[in-house]
């Protein structure tokens, strides 16, 4: 009886492996404006708000979506953006976008040579005698404050080798006013909108084809503004833009039902790098379909799930292998060789499960 125990289970559990499967999924979230009276519209691929001194772009449309914009300066002055005075707020929480973060570049470089002369002298003595060309710190940072380190060691002994490194470092601080000049525009960073897909009872989480659920300003899980304070020129008076969205609508789609697979075109010759070599097949990428992004309202987040459940019928997705090489997908052979290959596997599998218990219940 034990042996067909040891039997029963080595066949479950081979069976349970290569029957699971990982389904793949995508959330797109429509969103609206609040006010329909704030000039928003779409236009040059952006959505878009208005004034006589400014244009501000947004493009919603990425994993989690982003509220960072383009400011666009309509004004013949410098308009000065305090982003200390402006916010990012998501359900009626405010956060700041500026936030006093530095960023810091270092760069380093080192190499070696054979020498006949003997002497051992530290940086500072060697610029100060002309052995060596002192190091520029770095400038041209605009608006930057940039801070820079430098540091030259030599150790120098006759019928050695000497050995030199130099390390540079740059610092860069992020700026409260922000300078727009004249008739030119900056890119500003907020927030992401929404960095997890939303969870309702009303709205199947592991669709087989789209399910969708509809919002209004009131109900909306996510209702979101980008507040810009700024001025003009000379003049201490504080323009405030208020810009607030909500999401209007969440659609959850299986992954055959939102991406499909476009052959990448080779780049032309004049194009191509010294070693570019043709590729031996042809190279798909996996797109989001023209009919989901064609707005740039939307935004999107993905997720999977492993299960030994069919949730949908994904054997064109599988017609694909992924070309780490190439970073692209390539054409699959025959479905039924694979698939028949892989029965042989799983049947190998169990007899070595077989033969592994009852060696066992023999000892």
């Amino acid at each position: 009886m034990k042996k067909h125990y040891i039997i029963l289970a080595t066949i479950m559990s081979v069976l349970l492996a290569s029957c699971s499967s990982t389904y793949k999924f995508c959330q797109i979230y429509e969103t609206k404006p609040v006010e329909q009276d704030y000039h928003l519209k779409s236009g040059n691929g952006s959505l878009q708000y208005e004034n006589t001194q400014c244009i501000v772009e947004y493009c919603f449309w990425s994993n989690g979506g982003t509220a960072d914009f383009n400011f666009y300066n309509k004004t013949d002055d410098i308009i000065y953006i305090d982003l200390a005075k402006s916010f990012f707020v998501m359900n009626g929480v405010a956060y700041d976008l500026y936030q006093g973060r530095e960023w810091s570049h270092s760069t380093s470089v080192g190499y070696s040579s054979s020498t006949t002369y003997g002497y051992s002298a530290s940086r500072a003595a060697a610029v100060s005698v002309g052995l060596i060309e002192p190091n520029p710190v770095t400038d041209g940072v605009v608006g930057a404050k940039v801070t820079g380190a430098a540091s030259r060691s030599e150790s120098i002994s006759s019928g050695n080798v000497v050995a030199h490194s130099t390390s540079n470092r740059v610092t860069i601080k992020e700026k409260q006013i922000i300078a727009v000049p004249p008739h030119s525009k900056k890119y500003i960073e907020a927030y992401s909108i929404a960095s997890s897909p939303l969870l309702s009872c009303e709205l199947p989480r592991y669709p087989s084809t789209n399910a969708r659920i509809d919002f209004t300003s009131d109900n909306s899980p996510y209702r979101f503004s980008d507040i810009i304070t700024y001025t003009v020129g000379d003049s201490a008076q504080y323009v405030t833009v208020t810009n607030e969205f909500y999401v209007s609508s969440v659609t959850n789609y299986a992954e055959p039902e939102i991406v499909v697979m476009k052959m990448r075109e080779d780049p032309c010759e004049n194009m191509r790098d010294p070693d570019y070599e043709e590729p031996t097949a042809d190279l798909y990428d996996k797109m989001v379909r023209d009919n989901i992004c064609e707005t740039t309202s939307s935004f999107y987040n993905t997720y999977k799930t492993t299960t030994t459940k069919k949730l949908y019928d994904n054997d064109w997705l599988n017609g694909y292998t992924y070309d780490p090489e190439y970073h692209a997908y390539v054409k699959s052979g025959p479905k039924g060789k694979r698939n028949f290959v892989g029965l042989i596997a799983a049947i190998g599998m169990v007899g070595v499960g077989i033969i592994l218990g009852s060696g066992a219940l023999n000892r």
